[in-house]
């Protein structure tokens, strides 16, 4: 009867920790497209990475291997921007660079909110934040 509500206290606290050490950090992304460094410029590229230029640094080079080119983008501190943008940014840069379209994944079968497709919904409203680069 007792072990319910404390491993609910310690799962709380532990979400609660996890989300203060990630608000606290800022990380640097980086992200190859299969591009030569000399066809791209930081100025230049396109997609929601243009929308988000000027409150990130973002630097450009050559991949190892001769593979393409690494858009690094670093997070100063005092940004509005937050990881979740400059992920998706990334995602959509690449797809523009190399396939010319953003792809994106079907939406959800209905367009009727209910309550059992809300956490579909969620899902795709944000699944291109996380996840592996």
């Amino acid at each position: 009867m007792i072990v319910a509500p404390l491993a609910a206290g310690t799962a709380v606290t532990v979400v609660r920790r996890r989300r203060a050490r990630t608000a606290a950090v800022r990380r640097t992304h980086v992200i190859t497209v299969f591009r030569p460094p000399a066809e791209l410029q930081a100025e230049q590229l396109p997609g929601s990475l243009k929308e988000i230029a000027d409150d990130v640094e973002i630097r450009l080079r050559a991949a190892p291997g001769d593979r393409g080119t690494e858009i690094v983008v670093h997070i100063p501190e005092g940004s509005p921007v937050t990881e979740g943008e400059v992920r998706r940014a990334l995602r959509e840069t690449r797809s523009l660079l190399e396939a010319g379209d953003v792809l994106l994944p079907s939406g959800p079968p209905t367009t009727t909110p209910t309550l059992l497709n809300r956490p579909l919904q969620a899902a795709t409203r944000h699944g291109r934040e996380g996840g592996l680069l």
